[in-house]
């Protein structure tokens, strides 16, 4: 059996931005085919073999959250008659979170030349806006035939109707309902191309040579070379789900414009593929390096049951590539036993004992066409230059005793040497060398996680004793440590951002203990280590999270930084892009945090805190913890403000409104008193605005804030809004969204001119006035700008500026569904719909 190439000849209908012809070329990286947008159900696909063929094995990789309901599988010789084979049904992967593909394989027995998939009706889900259907990639295995043999019995039956949807590779047997299929042999390990579909077509493409190479050296009863062969094909397995993993990162960076974190990506992809192509040839020689010392086992997926009477299938379940916010020269540590934990968060795993100390590298050359597997728990560390440059000298180590320079942390004291800088770098970092020598600094810029992890805690050892300290001037000690945190913290690795965050404590712990250093140049130096620091709020690893929280309200406690500091750190945004969820949920939980424990104080106001909550949508937001968190802040701070908090609370809906009063009037809520001393003056109280009345105000649900029939834009209730007439609300009707006249998307009105700039598929096509700030077609701009009579955009402030009409409205969300929902925007083509 083997794989079979195909091309797809007809479908339905298909999305520009996932086109079907993507399936023709094996990427399991990316988006693949998608159904066009709001479309009619059910939607085909029609595949070509490269003639008669006798089909063994169909697998389907699913979408992550574009998901059919079911898929009907077809053949046929002539693609003229279809006989139906039956269908799949997948799950909806609402227990994953959406962050699984599920991968359906059906054995079957059957002589075709095309085959057909129907797809049915996708599941509803918030990821999903415009109801499609994705299919990433197909695999069809089998044999091709010289001659049209007699197609097995196709008569119709579910495909996997009790297949249970696993982490890992389950198979259920279906009896036929009317006739038995022939025999199947079980598929061997490399025969099931279900691993191919977590790779590219170059690394799926030298691992099945491998693997026919192990196969011939087999036959041929040279166990010694497959068991080479083995380890080899493992390694390569490896690099490629790092690989894909590259892939995703750079596309994510991409996305958001991140072109530095993006080029250094591609270097990664570039230095992993490069030692791929060094290790492709099979090794025809007795090797050393491919013992028991770093070898790994083959992942055995063969069956022990006995072949089949009739027809299978097997579900997989594999989470694709997760967002990488920077990254580094440095490879992600993955212990092997995690790697089945598809349906559990990437990095939602724990942490490899700080005690354990790790093996030793082995410092010799690499000049075999094979290279050494690295040791189990560093297999994404090793190092993969193919130059290797010699090593700092260590002269205490040589002779076999503990490294001296890592006295105090036995856990590394036969840790080996790291590669020698470049002198360039080395003079840039002439700082940090003079403090913590050149032997740590290299290990802190070393690609190895283990050196990074051991000089971060070697400088927060010796930020403790005097001796190391006192030579220096405390301000330099605090830049060199506010270097190591900074890229600490951004860390893949769990252990080196944790190590980080410690040197952090230490830090802090330090500039205390200095009087002479001033809060000023302290907060200076800090600055960088805070923006990490918040970005690392949105860190799957629970831990992580909770250290980082614990670390800036240490520094939020401190006279030195305090807590308007923080704040500010926490308000900010890169970009204008909604925060991720995890993200938006760590600051609005330390933004808790910091109300409870410090109250308000500069820069960390009513308006200020009110004013974050609503620029995220936080009131109204599709998660029901951010709106919890919402309302937990709300009532902090009430218990500060009291009554001067009723303002920003008049875009709640009634019903959300009343609860949030319900709780300001908890026994355990205790307001101000009417002669409080407070520190700051409150913004001027507002005029209430109308707010569009909702019918069904006696609605007994307790999840207000998107209760069940209402639009979450303009917050209409009616009580047929179902899914699908939600969506045709949003397509046509609600008046806080429109349609973008360049690529028909929908979009909110506020984001109109942020959209046709840096979003918009044609955003070629309009230019951004530096004085308006609004997006002009390209061919007026000229035109516009000679004019010089518009009038500059409102800082956030103190207004909006609606790209419909012009008109400049009030801040906030408060502004804009005041102007299009109260006021009517009379530019909104939508007011009488």
């Amino acid at each position: 059996m083997r794989k079979l190439r195909f091309q797809v000849v007809a479908c339905t209908g298909e999305d520009p931005a996932g086109p079907a012809a993507l399936l023709n070329e094996h990427d399991s990286t990316g988006t693949g085919y998608m159904t066009p947008r709001n479309c009619e159900y059910p939607q085909e696909l029609v595949l070509e073999l490269e003639g008669a063929c006798r089909l063994t094995q169909i697998q389907v990789l699913s979408h992550q959250s574009h998901i059919a309901t079911k898929v009907e599988l077809y053949l046929s010789l002539d693609n003229a008659t279809y006989n139906r084979l039956g269908f799949l049904s997948l799950k909806s992967n609402k227990e994953s979170q959406y962050t699984a593909r599920e991968l359906k394989t059906v054995h079957i027995n059957s002589t075709a030349r095309f085959v057909k998939f129907k797809l049915h009706q996708c599941y509803i889900n918030d990821k999903n806006v415009y109801s499609q259907v994705g299919i990433v990639a197909i695999n069809l295995n089998g044999e091709v035939e010289e001659e049209t043999g007699p197609s097995s019995s196709t008569d119709e039956m579910e495909l996997g109707a009790s297949t249970p949807s696993k982490p890992m590779r389950a198979s259920a047997s279906i009896t036929p309902t009317k006739a038995s299929l022939l025999p199947l042999k079980p598929p061997s390990p490399a025969a099931d191309d279900t691993a191919d579909l977590r790779f590219d077509a170059k690394t799926a493409a030298k691992i099945r040579e491998i693997h026919v190479a192990k196969e011939k050296a087999v036959a041929m009863e040279d166990y010694d070379q497959a068991k080479r062969l083995k380890v080899l094909e493992q390694q390569l397995m490896n690099i490629g789900l790092q690989l894909a993993r590259l892939e995703g990162a750079k596309r994510e960076a991409v996305a958001n414009e991140d072109y530095d974190a993006a080029k250094r990506i591609k270097d990664e992809i570039m230095e992993l593929e490069a030692s791929i192509g060094m290790s492709t040839t099979p090794p025809t020689g007795r090797s050393e390096s491919y013992g028991n010392d770093g070898g790994f086992p083959a992942n055995n997926r063969s069956s022990s049951h006995p072949p089949p009477p009739q027809m299978t299938t097997s579900t997989y379940n594999s989470t694709p590539p997760p967002a990488i916010p920077s990254v580094s020269k440095q490879r992600t540590q993955q212990p092997a036993e995690q790697l089945q934990q598809s349906y559990e968060d990437e990095t939602e795993r724990p942490l490899a004992a700080a005690s354990r100390p790790p093996p030793p590298l082995k410092q010799q050359p690499r000049s075999s066409a094979a290279f050494s597997p690295p040791p189990d728990d560093d297999l994404n560390d090793a190092p993969l230059r193919t130059k290797p440059k010699a090593p700092v000298e260590n002269a205490a180590t040589s002779g076999g005793g503990g490294n001296p320079h890592f006295q105090g942390l036995p856990d590394c004291a036969d840790l080996a040497d790291p590669e020698a800088l470049p002198d360039s770098l080395l003079t840039e970092s002439a700082e940090m060398v003079s403090l913590i020598g050149e032997y740590l600094t290299t290990c802190f810029y070393s690609n190895v996680w283990n050196h990074r992890d051991a000089a971060i805690r070697k400088v927060a050892l010796d930020l403790t004793d005097p001796a190391f300290t006192d030579p220096h001037d405390p301000l330099v000690v605090l830049s060199v440590a506010s270097t190591m945190v900074q890229s600490g913290v951004s860390d893949r690795i769990a252990q080196v951002a944790l190590s980080a965050v410690a040197l952090c404590h230490g830090m802090l712990q330090f500039a205390e203990t200095h009087a002479t250093l001033d809060r000023d140049a302290v907060v200076q130096v800090l600055n960088n280590p805070l923006i990490q620091l918040v970005n690392k709020l949105g860190e799957s690893l629970v831990k992580i999270r909770d250290e980082v929280t614990s670390v800036l309200l240490q520094l939020a406690g401190s006279d030195l930084v305090g807590a308007p500091v923080v704040a500010s750190h926490v308000f900010r945004r890169a970009s204008k892009k909604a925060l991720p969820l995890k993200s938006l949920q760590g600051r609005l939980g330390v933004v808790k945090a910091l109300l409870t424990q410090f109250g308000l104080g500069p820069d960390f106001t009513l308006e200020t805190v009110m004013g974050f909550l609503e620029e995220n949508a936080a009131f109204a937001h599709q998660s029901k913890d951010i709106r919890d968190l919402a309302k937990a802040i709300s009532v902090s701070m009430y218990q500060i403000v009291g009554p001067e908090i009723d303002p920003f609370l008049k875009t709640l809906r009634p019903k959300q409104l009343e609860e949030y009063q319900a709780a300001f009037e908890t026994p355990e809520v205790k307001p101000p008193s009417v002669k409080k001393d407070k520190k700051t003056n409150p913004p001027p109280r507002q005029q209430p605005r109308h707010v569009h009345q909702h019918a069904n105000d006696d609605s007994d649900d307790s999840d207000a804030s998107v209760a069940e029939f209402t639009c979450p834009f303009c917050d209409r209730q009616d009580d047929t809004f179902d899914s699908d007439r939600l969506d045709q609300h949003f397509w046509a009707e609600c008046p806080m969204l429109t349609q973008c006249q360049m690529c028909s998307q929908v979009i909110e009105i506020s984001t109109l001119n942020e959209h046709l700039l840096v979003e918009c598929e044609q955003k070629h096509n309009h230019k951004e006035c530096r004085r308006c700030g609004e997006a002009i077609t390209a061919k007026f701009y000229d035109k516009h700008t000679n004019m010089n009579d518009c009038d500059p955009m409102p800082s956030p402030a103190q207004g909006n500026r609606c790209p419909l009409c012009h008109d400049d409205i009030g801040p906030r969300k408060r502004g804009w569904k005041a102007h299009l929902l109260s006021n009517k925007c009379p530019s909104n083509p939508r007011n009488n719909l």
